[in-house]
C-alpha cells in the first residue's frame, strides 16, 4: 500500500523531502479524490500545516461551499480555529470553514441522506429517555419479562415515598446511561433484544447473575422502550452506513478529521463508508514514531486475535501484555486499539511527520521522556551524571504537598518562575481530575478571574454551572434547607448571600446587628419542636428559631422597658417566656428579613414530603427565587445568571416534555434534578479565553501548552471509576475498542505528558497534615515515578537516591527552606514571608526597622494579645493572615449539652457583683428567671445540674475575693484610660487603651481584678490554675501601665480569683510599696515595660522564640536540678507536641502555621533561641517571679 505505484494509481504523490513540514500528498484535480488518508504526528501542532495545505488542495470550485473539519472535542474545536488562523500567517484568513464535532456531523449527514428518520432521536437521548424509564419502572409489573428480583428489593413498597421515588429515578437515570452507551458500542445487543432474544449477550456465559441481568431486566425493558419510542440511533447509523455503501451515491466533499484518539466502531464505519465517495483525511496525534497498533513485532491480525482472547479471559477484569515501553503498555491501550482498528480496513495513505524522526542533541527530563515514548526506547530516558544540573531541571517535576491549598501555592510559585523564563500565562494550562475542589481557592491565591492586571491572569473552563456565578450557589443553599438542621450559622450565611440580602434590603450593619440579636437569643438549631423531632431527638422548643422569634417579637413589643431588667412573661397556656432585651424600632427590618426567610423554610418543609407534577414544581421553585433572591439589574453577568437559573428550573418541565410527559415527582426527586442540573458542566462553555486556563482533564486533552500542570493526582481519584450497580454487561463482556473510563484516563495522562512543550508540573497529596503519614499517588503517576527511578538507577546510585524530579514540600509556605537556598527546587515568590528567614545582617537591620515602626502608638489590646497568643497576633494581627473560618463560632449550632457552663458563658461574674458579694447570706437556692429562661442552660435535668455546678463556683470565687478585700461597699468596677509614653532606645512609643476591672481597695488605693477560672479535681475540690507566661505577662503589663498612669502615692494591688497566696503576686505588692516610697525609681518600671514593648516590636523577626505554654515548661525545667539540658528538652517536647496534643496543635491552627515543621530539637537554633528568650523574659520579671526553692 505504501508503494510509489499505488500512490500514483490513487492520484497521490507523497513529497518525501524531509525539509517539507507537511509531507502532503498532492491531489490531481482530474483524479480520484476519495479514500481514507492518515496523517500522524506526536506534536499536535505539526498537523496544522498538512491540514492547511490539504484544505487548499481540496477546496471546492464554488467559493460559497463551506469545507468541513471535525474536531475531537469542544476544546479542540476552539483551539483548532485559532491555531489554523495563526498558521495562515498575517495575510491569511480562515473563512467558510465549518468545524463540527463528529456526532454533530453524523446527525447532519443522516438528516441529509435519510431525511425524516432523524426526527425521533431526541427521545432516545439520556436526559429524555430516563423519564420514560422512570414512568415504566413505576409500574414494572406491566412490562412483560421484567421480573428481576433486585428491582423489587430496591424499590421496596415499604420504603418511605420520597426514598422510593428517588431510588426509582436514580435507577432510571443509570439505565438510560447504559442504554446510551449500548447504542454506540453494542447495537447488536439492542437489535437482538428488540427482536425478543433476551439471552443474546450472555449466551454461553456461565454466570447466572449476569444472565439474569440481561434476560430479566435489560432486554425486556429495552424491548418495551423500542415498542413505545420507535427508531433509535443505532438503527439510524446502520441505515446511514448502508446508504453510504451504495455505489449510486454522488461524489462527496472532502472531510477533514482532526485530533481524534478514539472513535466508536459504528462511527468509524460511517467514515469508512463516506470515504468511498469522498476524501476523508484523519490528522491524528500519535505518541509513537513507529506504528504501535501492535507494540510487539508480529502479524497484526494475529495480535488482534490474541488481544480478543485476553479480553475474553479477563472476564471484565484487567489484562496485561508486555511491550517495548512500560508506560505505553500501561497507558496506551485506548490509542493502541484505535490505531489498530484504523488499519483493519482500506487506507489510501498513512503519513508520519518528519519531525518525529529527529533526536535532539541535548535534552531535558521532559524531552527525554517524550523521546523515549516517541522512539519506543526507555534507554533514552537515562539522565546525565550531573546531579546539580538534574536538580535545576524544571521541565518535569513531581510535587508532594499536604493540602489542595498547598498544591495551589506551590503551583503559583512554579508559574511565576515559568513566566520569569518567558512562558506567558496564555501558554499555561492547569488541570485536575476534580477541579471543583480547587475552584473556591483560586480567587484568594490568584486574584479575580479574568483580571488582566493580576500577575497570573486566569479563567476557569469546564466547570459546573454552579461555580460560574454565586447566584447558583445561593439557590443550591436554599434547596438544601429541608434536609438541614437549620443551624443559626447556616441561616445567617444565607441571609448574608448578596442576592438574599438585596431582596430584604439588608446591609452590612443590619447583618451585624442581626448576628448580635441571634447570639443574644441563644438560638442554636431547628425551626421548631416538630422539626427538631424529625432528627430523632426530643421535641422541645428551646433553642429553635420559633422559640427565638417569639422572644425577639416579645422583646420588640416590650422595648420601652429598656435595659436588662426584662421580666418573664406568663403566657395563657401556662408557659413562660423571657423577652429579648435591647430591641427597638431600628431592628424591625432585620427581624422582618429573618421571619420572611423562616416562613419560606416552613413552606418548603411542608412540601418536602409531597409529590406534584413537574409543571407545578417549576412554578413553586420560580416563586421561591422571586421571594428570596434579587440580582443587581446593573450587573450584566448577574442578569444573565438570573435568566439562566430560570431556564434551568424550566428544564425540569421541558426535559420530560420531550418524551411527552408531565410526570408527578416527589420533592426529593425534583430537588435532586435541580442540583444535578446546576452542578453539571454546561454544553456550551468557552475555552482558551486568555491567561492561565484552569479546567478538568478532558476538555483540553491533547492540546499543546508550554506549561501544563496536573493537580490532585491522588490514589483512588485518578483514574476515575464508574459505578453501575452491577448492571453494566459491557464491564463483564468487553470488546476491543470499547471506551473504558479508567483506560480513557490513562491515555489522557499519556496525551497530557506528550502535550507539554516546556514544563510539566505534576502534584499530589503526598503526606497527611496531622502526622506526616505518606500517601500514595494515583496509579499512572506511580508508574511514571517507577520508570523515572529506574532511569536514575541506570545512571548512578547517587542519582537514584536523590530523585531530583521528586520534590517534597514543607507544610507551610513560609518554611525556612524556601528562602535559605538549601534546595534549588524549593523557592518562593512571596516576599511577605521572606522576612521571617533573613540572614543575620539582614535580621539586625529588620530589628532596627522594627524598633522604629511607622506608627507611634501601640494599642494595649494588641500588646497584651501577643503575650497571650503570639502566633495569632503575628499572623492575623500583623500580616492579616486569618484563620477566622476555623475558629469556634461566636454563634454555635449546638445547644448547651453539658452540666458545666463554659467560662465565656459563665454567669459567675454577673452574679458575683449583682447579688453574691453584696449578700453574704446568698446560697443560690432559687435560679434567676433571666438565667432559667434565656437558653444559657441545657434543657431539663442537665440544666439544673449546670446551675448547681455554677453555684458552687460562685460561692468559691466569692470567698476568694472577700479574703482579698473585695467587700460589699466597693463593688463598683471602674475603667482607667491609658495614654502612656514609653521611652525606648531609639525614641518613644505611646501605649493607649483601657484597663478594666479596677476596684477601690478597703485600705485605700485601687485593686486590679483578674478573673481566673479554677478547676475541679476528681474529688470535686477547686484548684487554682498555674500562672504561666500568658497570664503573668497580661497581669504584669496591666499592672505596669496602671502603676505608671496613677499618682505615685496611690497604692495598687493585684487581686486574683483564687485562694492561694502567690509569691509572685506578693512580690508585686512589695515592689509597689517600694515604688510609692521612692526606693524603686519610675525609670525601673519604664525599663521593664520598654523591654516588653521592644520584644513585641521585634517579634516578626523572631517569630518562634516565644510560645506561652512551651516557654513556661522550659522555664519550670530550668528551675529543677540546675537546669539540666535533657530535662529542658523533654519539657519542651511534651509541652509542644505531647501525647494527646500540645501547644503546636491548638485550634484553630495559628501556632502550627507559624512554627511549620519546627520541633525545637536540642542543639537547633530554634531550641537555643526559645530557651534564651525564656530566660530573658523571666529576668525582666525578677522582682515578680522569684524562683521556687
Amino acid at each position: 500500500m505504501q508503494s510509489q505505484d499505488l500512490r500514483q494509481t490513487c492520484g497521490i504523490i507523497v513529497r518525501m523531502n524531509t525539509h517539507d513540514a507537511s509531507q502532503l500528498p498532492v491531489f490531481d484535480p482530474t483524479g480520484d479524490e476519495s479514500g481514507l488518508v492518515i496523517y500522524r504526528a506526536s506534536r499536535l501542532e505539526a498537523l496544522l500545516a498538512p491540514l492547511r495545505d490539504l484544505l487548499a488542495a481540496t477546496a471546492a470550485q464554488d467559493p460559497l461551499q463551506p469545507q468541513t473539519v471535525l474536531a475531537a472535542h469542544p476544546g479542540m474545536k476552539q483551539w483548532l480555529t485559532g491555531a489554523l488562523a495563526r498558521q495562515m500567517g498575517a495575510q491569511g484568513i480562515v473563512a467558510n470553514l465549518q468545524v463540527l464535532l463528529p456526532s454533530s456531523w453524523i446527525g447532519k449527514l443522516a438528516l441529509d441522506q435519510l431525511g425524516e428518520h432523524a426526527v425521533s432521536l431526541p427521545r432516545w437521548q439520556r436526559q429524555h429517555l430516563r423519564w420514560s424509564l422512570d414512568q415504566w419502572l413505576g409500574d414494572a409489573a406491566q412490562i412483560q419479562g421484567l421480573d428481576d428480583p433486585r428491582i423489587a428489593t430496591f424499590l421496596d413498597p415499604q420504603l418511605p415515598e420520597g426514598e422510593r421515588a428517588r431510588r426509582r429515578y436514580q435507577l432510571a437515570d443509570r439505565l438510560a446511561g447504559l442504554y446510551s452507551r449500548y447504542l454506540v458500542y453494542r447495537p447488536d445487543w439492542l437489535q437482538a433484544w428488540a427482536g425478543g432474544q433476551h439471552r443474546y449477550a450472555t449466551a454461553g456465559q456461565g454466570d447466572s447473575q449476569w444472565a439474569a441481568t440481561e434476560s430479566r431486566l435489560l432486554a425486556p425493558l429495552w424491548q418495551h422502550a423500542v415498542k413505545h419510542l420507535g427508531s433509535h440511533r443505532a438503527q439510524l447509523l446502520a441505515k446511514l452506513e448502508q446508504r453510504l455503501q451504495s455505489q449510486s451515491l454522488a461524489p462527496q466533499p472532502a472531510l477533514h478529521v482532526f485530533g481524534l484518539s478514539h472513535l466508536a466502531p459504528a462511527e468509524l464505519a460511517i467514515l469508512r463508508a463516506y470515504a468511498r465517495h469522498g476524501l476523508v483525511a484523519l490528522y491524528l496525534p500519535d505518541p509513537c514514531r513507529d506504528y504501535w497498533g501492535v507494540l510487539e513485532a508480529g502479524d497484526a491480525s494475529l495480535w488482534r486475535q490474541q488481544e480478543d482472547s485476553l479480553i475474553a479471559a479477563a472476564e471484565g477484569g484487567d489484562w496485561w501484555r508486555p511491550a517495548r515501553h512500560e508506560l505505553l503498555a500501561r497507558w496506551g491501550r485506548l490509542g493502541q486499539h484505535f490505531f489498530s482498528s484504523l488499519l483493519e480496513g482500506e487506507v489510501r495513505e498513512d503519513v508520519r511527520h518528519w519531525q518525529d524522526d529527529e533526536t535532539p542533541a541535548t535534552a531535558n527530563r521532559l524531552t527525554r521522556l517524550q523521546q523515549s515514548i516517541r522512539h519506543l526506547d526507555e534507554s533514552l530516558l537515562c539522565p546525565s551524571d550531573d546531579l546539580a544540573s538534574e536538580q535545576q531541571d524544571v521541565s518535569l517535576r513531581i510535587h508532594l504537598a499536604h493540602t489542595p491549598q498547598r498544591e495551589l501555592e506551590i503551583l503559583r510559585d512554579a508559574m511565576l518562575d515559568a513566566r520569569a523564563r518567558g512562558i506567558e500565562p496564555g501558554q499555561m494550562l492547569v488541570m485536575a481530575p476534580d477541579m471543583q475542589r480547587y475552584l473556591p481557592l483560586l480567587p484568594a491565591l490568584f486574584g479575580e478571574p479574568g483580571n488582566p492586571n493580576e500577575r497570573l491572569p486566569y479563567h476557569s473552563a469546564d466547570v459546573s454551572m454552579s461555580a460560574t456565578h454565586p447566584l447558583y450557589g445561593a439557590f443550591l443553599r436554599l434547596l438544601g434547607l429541608p434536609g438541614s438542621r437549620l443551624e443559626v450559622t447556616e441561616v445567617l450565611d444565607i441571609l448574608a448571600i448578596p442576592e438574599v440580602a438585596r431582596r430584604f434590603g439588608l446591609d452590612d450593619s443590619a447583618l451585624e446587628r442581626l448576628t448580635e440579636i441571634l447570639a443574644q437569643s441563644r438560638v442554636a438549631w431547628s425551626l421548631d419542636a416538630r422539626h427538631r423531632a424529625s432528627f430523632a431527638v426530643p421535641a422541645c422548643a428551646e433553642h429553635g428559631f420559633a422559640w427565638a422569634m417569639d422572644r425577639m417579637i416579645a422583646g420588640y413589643l416590650g422595648s420601652d422597658a429598656g435595659g436588662d431588667a426584662i421580666t418573664a412573661w406568663q403566657l395563657p397556656d401556662g408557659t413562660e417566656m423571657l423577652p429579648l432585651a435591647h430591641l427597638d424600632a431600628s431592628d424591625a427590618a432585620a427581624l422582618g428579613a429573618l421571619d420572611a426567610l423562616l416562613q419560606q423554610v416552613q413552606k418548603m418543609l411542608s412540601l418536602s414530603d409531597s409529590s406534584l407534577p413537574t409543571s407545578e414544581w417549576v412554578q413553586y421553585f420560580q416563586a421561591l427565587c422571586e421571594a428570596l433572591l434579587c440580582v443587581d439589574t446593573r450587573d450584566g453577568a448577574a442578569e444573565d445568571a438570573w435568566q439562566a437559573l430560570r431556564q434551568v428550573i424550566a428544564g425540569l418541565r421541558n426535559e420530560p416534555a420531550v418524551a411527552g410527559l408531565d410526570p408527578v415527582l416527589h420533592f426529593r426527586v425534583a430537588v435532586d434534578w435541580l442540583k444535578a442540573a446546576l452542578q453539571a458542566v454546561p454544553e456550551r462553555q468557552p475555552f482558551l479565553l486568555g491567561g492561565v486556563t484552569f479546567s478538568g482533564m478532558v476538555p483540553q486533552r491533547a492540546i499543546p501548552f508550554r506549561f501544563i500542570a496536573v493537580l490532585g493526582l491522588n490514589e483512588g481519584e485518578f483514574p476515575r471509576s464508574s459505578e453501575d450497580g452491577g448492571l453494566d454487561l459491557m464491564r463483564r463482556l468487553r470488546r476491543r475498542g470499547d471506551r473504558d473510563l479508567r483506560q480513557d484516563d490513562r491515555y489522557l495522562f499519556l496525551e497530557t505528558l506528550m502535550s507539554a512543550r516546556s514544563q510539566l508540573h505534576l502534584s499530589y497529596l503526598g503526606e497527611a497534615v496531622k502526622d506526616g503519614t505518606p500517601r500514595n499517588p494515583a496509579a499512572p503517576l506511580a508508574e511514571l515515578m517507577a520508570v523515572l527511578e529506574q532511569a536514575d538507577g541506570a545512571c548512578s546510585a547517587a542519582m537514584k537516591n536523590a530523585a531530583p524530579w521528586r520534590v517534597k514540600h514543607p507544610l507551610q509556605p513560609f518554611d525556612r527552606r524556601y528562602f535559605d537556598g538549601s534546595d534549588v527546587r524549593l523557592f518562593s515568590y512571596q516576599a511577605a514571608f521572606a522576612g521571617l528567614h533573613q540572614k543575620p545582617a539582614e535580621m539586625a537591620q529588620a530589628q532596627m526597622q522594627a524598633k522604629n515602626p511607622p506608627e507611634d502608638t501601640l494599642a494595649l489590646s494588641a500588646f497584651n494579645a501577643y503575650w497571650r497568643d503570639p502566633a495569632k497576633q503575628l499572623l492575623a494581627g500583623r500580616i492579616r493572615l486569618s484563620l477566622e473560618a476555623l475558629e469556634d463560632d461566636r454563634l454555635s449550632g449546638e445547644e448547651p449539652g453539658d452540666d458545666a457552663l463554659s467560662w465565656q458563658d459563665s454567669i459567675a461574674q454577673r452574679l458575683l457583683f449583682e447579688e453574691v458579694l453584696a449578700d453574704p447570706a446568698w446560697r443560690g437556692d432559687v435560679m434567676p428567671d433571666w438565667l432559667r429562661l434565656d437558653g444559657r442552660l441545657p434543657v431539663g435535668q442537665l440544666g439544673i445540674e449546670a446551675w448547681y455546678q455554677e453555684r458552687e463556683l460562685i460561692l468559691y470565687l466569692a470567698g476568694c475575693l472577700r479574703d482579698q478585700g473585695v467587700l460589699a461597699d466597693n463593688l463598683q468596677k471602674q475603667r482607667l484610660v491609658i495614654d502612656l509614653d514609653v521611652p525606648l532606645e531609639t525614641g518613644s512609643l505611646r501605649i493607649s487603651g483601657q484597663v478594666r476591672d479596677l476596684l477601690q481597695h478597703p485600705s485605700g488605693g485601687w485593686q486590679l481584678l483578674t478573673f481566673l477560672r479554677p478547676v475541679q479535681d476528681d474529688k470535686g475540690e477547686w484548684k487554682d490554675q498555674k500562672l504561666r507566661f500568658d497570664k503573668r505577662c497580661r497581669i504584669f503589663i496591666d499592672y505596669l501601665v496602671t502603676r505608671l498612669s496613677l499618682p505615685q502615692e496611690v497604692p495598687l494591688y493585684c487581686t486574683l480569683t483564687w485562694a492561694q497566696q502567690d509569691k509572685w503576686i506578693a512580690s508585686l505588692h512589695q515592689a509597689d510599696a517600694l515604688y510609692r516610697s521612692g526606693e524603686l525609681p519610675r525609670e525601673r518600671l519604664e525599663a521593664r515595660l520598654a523591654w516588653l514593648v521592644e520584644a513585641w516590636l521585634a517579634a516578626p523577626a523572631h517569630p518562634r522564640r516565644y510560645f506561652p505554654r512551651t516557654s513556661w515548661a522550659a522555664w519550670e525545667a530550668m528551675q529543677k536540678d540546675g537546669g539540666d539540658g535533657v530535662l529542658i528538652a523533654k519539657a519542651i517536647a511534651n509541652a509542644w507536641d505531647g501525647f494527646g496534643g500540645g501547644e503546636r496543635d491548638y485550634s484553630p491552627g495559628y501556632t502550627r502555621l507559624l512554627a511549620g515543621d519546627e520541633t525545637f530539637a536540642p542543639g537547633t537554633p530554634a531550641f537555643t533561641e526559645l530557651c534564651d528568650f525564656t530566660r530573658a523574659l523571666a529576668a525582666q520579671l525578677e522582682y515578680f517571679m522569684e524562683p521556687e526553692a
